[in-house]
């Protein structure tokens, strides 16, 4: 869907992996090969003018199976024609420039420096810590069940870069990074999704703004969480100390992630009274020194409105009890000691989860080369188990102690949804200028906020275009999309109006994949819905009519939700839609001449959500892998092909092309030679096929 890969470096890519996917063959055959692998590459090449995506993966497939295919012939070529002192000292001048070029992209960041007017910010702070620590469960009923184990958490201080006039904290986007290649957090894992290069500063000081928190009510943060080890790392739960100028712990966040990848971030003050529950040993008997209005430990208690264990319902409470890990900034021996209470919806303690220090905190910048590689070496597994562990536990649970699971519900309007696939994404931008469209139809002038959850746009204003000097106070509406699922169910719906009334007002809360805050202005923005003649279309070729007719013959209604709306008794009748499914509004919006770039990418899109629907239980995956299968035995098509020329072409001794067949003209004495030794032109034909049967299978799917 994008065009732009058909740039000057789109081009150059391009010729890169068709230069790639060819070599082996020309390595092996010579020229005898040049006529068909010609008609391979310029089916190649019309692939990628009509921005076929796919055609980059067939080419690396090609490339791979032809080299693995003529591997004996190319390494007896290659070691033949290459001098092995040559080779190594290409290889070390590569490595040599790679190790340059990062030093100098890292030598210095144009980030770090402080824009005009903005002072640096000298506040004293806590520094980076590794804490060492021990995470404990305890569940209470309907079945008891404990386990601990060993867990890495790491602390990093957030800071504003400077403060400008008015002494408040800046961020520079610096940031965006924390720690050290081997160990680091990054800004676009955390708070709302995406926005990575605003920095961790930025991007809370938005998130608190957000909740209604004043600037200047906090003065910088302590992020506590699991690290990337070697870029990769799952956080079930982050800890945000919030601190003011005099270093007061005022307010923490709790940023939970599910093993579904949703997100709810909790926002607390500690001005909730938590109630007496029992409480296991701490780790220290006597607290250090505080500060003048300081506090030891921070308190509080919340509604739960985020599903996180199959085995506990949405419904509850819980309790935080926190020590303050640094009691003043400076504080050299910071311990982190967290305990989290889940309180049943009938107040009793269901489970209980602890986070404790289990020795002191390292010091990450005093840490020299051996010490750093000690500590990896005992360490680098814990994040890699994490989610293992998670599932044995839960297996545990499941299996042995037979508890009652709870399926998914989908994320409340507080929450985060998980992140979007490729077809999400595509199938957004297409609803957005759909929404455009049915904006500006409308009766009376209309201002939507659209909530995409797609991170790198997570908010649209959708607004009704009005004449100057005739202005009409726009009615305003907020649609907050809760699941990126929203996108590749509402195409299943051969009506807008109807996907709007299952996917929001008429469906349980918890299948929920939108929310709307004035559903009473539905009627007003789909009273008038596109039909095939309200827009000019354009020409289509016959076959690209039937791919469109199996599309619409495709369409069938999305996967149930997880919770049924009523459960149907065997006297009750179930009924079935026979309806003849038109094209939806949406798809006659992207037929006509206004989305024309976009038909082909979406409908193939579409088709591939449908096929998926119908034949592999909704994943898309499935389909994909099918897909890819597919292409990989046309490709290998090709190479029994060039096995055959290449046996009968030595039995005959005919060697094809060479450079003298171009410089003598005499192409058509090579193709006479060639129908004599093998056959009618309609072999030489079908031989271009067969090499070629990768692209016609792209081709046959269409393009924009």
């Amino acid at each position: 869907m994008n065009t732009a890969t058909r740039g000057r470096y789109g081009l150059l890519s391009f010729l890169i992996c068709c230069a790639t996917a060819l070599s082996p063959c020309f390595v092996v055959d010579g020229w005898r090969a040049a006529p068909l692998l010609g008609v391979w590459a310029g089916l190649a090449g019309l692939r990628w003018y009509h921005d076929d995506r796919e055609v980059v993966t067939d080419c690396l497939v090609f490339g791979v199976l032809s080299a693995l295919w003529n591997w004996g012939t190319l390494k007896k070529a290659v070691l033949q024609e290459w001098d092995a002192k040559l080779v190594w000292s290409w290889v070390g001048f590569a490595l040599l420039l790679a190790t340059v070029a990062h030093f100098l992209g890292h030598g210095r960041k144009d980030a770090d420096l402080l824009l005009e007017g903005v002072s640096p910010w000298t506040l004293r702070y806590p520094k980076a810590r590794i804490f060492p620590c021990t995470t404990k469960h305890a569940r209470m009923f309907p079945k008891r069940h404990a386990f601990e184990y060993s867990y890495l958490q790491c602390g990093f201080p957030v800071v504003p870069a400077g403060v400008d006039a008015d002494k408040k904290g800046v961020g520079s986007g610096s940031d965006s990074q924390l720690g050290s290649w081997w160990m680091c957090v990054k800004a676009e894992h955390y708070l709302n999704r995406g926005n990575g290069a605003r920095g961790f500063y930025n991007k809370l000081k938005t998130f608190l703004r957000e909740q209604r928190v004043d600037d200047g009510e906090w003065s910088y943060a302590y992020l506590v969480t699991a690290p990337r080890f070697l870029g990769y790392a799952f956080n079930p739960v982050s800890f945000w100390y919030i601190y003011d100028a005099d270093h007061h712990l005022n307010k923490m966040i709790l940023e939970v992630n599910n093993t579904f990848g949703e997100r709810r971030m909790y926002l607390l003050d500690g001005s909730n009274v938590a109630p007496v529950l029992p409480q296991p040993t701490t780790t220290n008997a006597s607290g250090p020194d505080l500060t003048v209005g300081a506090k030891s430990r921070f308190n509080d208690i919340w509604m739960k409105d985020f599903h996180v264990s199959p085995f506990n319902s949405r419904k509850g409470s819980y309790v935080l009890r926190a020590q303050d890990p640094f009691p003043h900034a400076m504080f050299d021996d910071p311990v982190i000691d967290n305990t989290i209470t889940l309180i049943s919806s009938k107040d009793h303690a269901k489970l209980v989860a602890r986070l404790n220090s289990t020795g002191k905190a390292l010091d990450p910048a005093k840490m020299g080369i051996l010490d750093t590689i000690w500590f990896v070496l005992n360490w680098w597994w814990v994040g890699l188990v994490t989610f293992p562990r998670i599932v044995k536990e839960a297996g545990r649970l499941f299996f042995k102690r037979k508890l009652h699971v709870w399926f998914r519900p989908e994320v409340l309007h507080t929450g985060i949804g998980r992140q979007p696939t490729q077809a999400e994404t595509e199938l957004c931008k297409v609803f957005v200028d759909y929404l455009f469209v049915q904006v500006n139809r409308a009766q009376k002038p209309l201002s939507i906020t659209l909530h995409t959850a797609i991170p790198d746009y997570p908010v649209r204003i959708i607004a009704t275009t009005q004449v100057p000097g005739h202005t009409q106070a726009a009615k305003e509406l907020v649609i907050r999309i809760l699941s990126p699922a929203f996108y590749s169910r509402f195409v299943h719906y051969a009506f807008t109006s109807e996907a709007f009334d299952r996917e929001c007002v008429f469906t349980d809360e918890k299948n929920r994949t939108l929310w709307i805050s004035r559903p009473e202005l539905l009627p007003l923005l789909l009273e008038k819905s596109i039909s095939s003649k309200a827009l000019p279309t354009t020409k289509r070729s016959y076959l690209d009519e039937l791919r469109w007719a199996f599309l619409r013959k495709l369409r069938c209604a999305p996967a149930p939700p997880a919770y049924a709306i009523s459960t149907p008794s065997k006297a009750e009748i179930t009924t079935e839609d026979v309806r003849t499914l038109p094209f939806s509004p949406m798809d006659r919006y992207v037929r006509s001449v206004y989305l024309h770039a976009l038909s082909g990418q979406y409908r193939r899109t579409v088709t591939k959500l449908f096929l998926a629907q119908r034949l592999t239980f909704g994943f898309v995956e499935i389909v994909g892998l099918l897909d890819l299968i597919a292409r990989v035995l046309l490709c290998s098509i090709c190479f029994f092909q060039l096995g055959v020329i290449r046996a009968q072409a030595t039995k005959a001794d005919i060697y094809g092309y060479t450079a003298n067949t171009f410089k003598d003209r005499a192409l058509g004495a090579y193709f006479k030679e060639g129908t004599e030794g093998h056959g009618e032109w309609w072999w030489l034909i079908g031989s271009a096929l067969s090499v070629s049967a990768c692209h016609m299978y792209g081709l046959l799917k269409g393009y924009n």
